[in-house]
């Protein structure tokens, strides 16, 4: 009985090209992607120091860091001046307290006019491009 031959069998020169290169895979995004949280990840690979064990990062991280500006230390962030998460140029870029930074976004949130408590935040999601910023009953 003689072995099959064929595409990823034995000696075959055509099994050893079944591995694609990260350019040519659809999953692959040379410019990075967006994150569930709305910010861009860039692959950077796992040895540097601002990966997650996937070998991402934040790419208005690896922005400020660039630029000279030292990793931010604990109960600091990177704040984007414009609101814009996938603005990463420098110059919308600046370095907040947390808490100031939280302060001052609740600041912008809508209060209930009876209690003063803040309300939830609006959905503003598209579906069927349709806004839906309400909630529902």
């Amino acid at each position: 009985m003689t072995r099959a031959t064929g595409i990823g069998r034995g000696n075959n020169p055509a099994s050893h090209g079944h591995h694609v290169k990260a350019s040519r895979q659809h999953r692959w995004k040379p410019g990075g992607s967006v994150a569930s949280n709305g910010y861009v990840k860039i692959r950077v690979g796992k040895d540097h120091p601002l990966a997650d064990p996937n070998g991402y990062a934040y790419e208005h991280t690896v922005v400020w860091c660039a630029a000279g500006n030292p990793r931010p230390p604990k109960g600091w962030l990177i704040h984007h001046r414009n609101e814009d998460k996938t603005d990463n140029r420098i110059g919308n870029l600046e370095l907040k307290r947390r808490g100031q930074h939280n302060a001052a976004h609740l600041d912008k949130r809508e209060r209930c006019p009876k209690t003063g408590r803040l309300l939830p935040k609006a959905a503003g999601r598209l579906l069927d491009d349709q806004p839906h910023d309400g909630f529902p009953a």
